[in-house]
């Protein structure tokens, strides 16, 4: 049998501010410029969630849409919409790469059944998409 992966796209809208505790408002300036501004800025998120699995012999599927649904709504889009994600993940820069890896976090110990969580897309603007993919496990 073969492995089927299944994507689905989830949108919430959130705010932040890209800045390093302990660095001079100079140096957040010259890592990260305008989004280390006071008062920091806002983003339409996509994320993409994909699992992996071999289909139900019965139903098809690899998981339920509404369980998936449910799961990623809970974890990540009720935690982070209409937030400031500083407020959300505190002690972590917010940039793409970690929203990523923290949202893949929230997310991998949920899917347990024969759905795998394999990757989490984050798509910050139209020009940065971020990937955080689960590594095959050690043999």
């Amino acid at each position: 049998m073969r492995t089927v992966r299944l994507t689905r796209r989830y949108r919430f809208e959130a705010a932040h501010r890209l800045v390093v505790s302990g660095y001079t408002p100079e140096q957040n300036w010259e890592i990260y410029g305008k989004c280390s501004r006071e008062g920091g800025h806002g983003h339409n998120y996509e994320i993409d969630v994909t699992v992996a699995g071999v289909p139900d012999p019965v139903t098809g599927l690899v998981i339920e849409r509404e369980r998936m649904d449910r799961i990623v709504e809970e974890r990540v889009v009720d935690r982070c919409d209409h937030r400031d994600l500083n407020d959300v993940i505190p002690d972590v820069v917010t940039t793409g790469e970690n929203l990523a890896v923290v949202y893949h976090q929230w997310l991998e110990d949920a899917f347990t059944g024969p759905a795998r969580l394999v990757r989490v897309r984050v798509h910050e603007t139209a020009r940065n998409v971020f990937d955080a993919v689960s590594l095959p496990p050690s043999r």
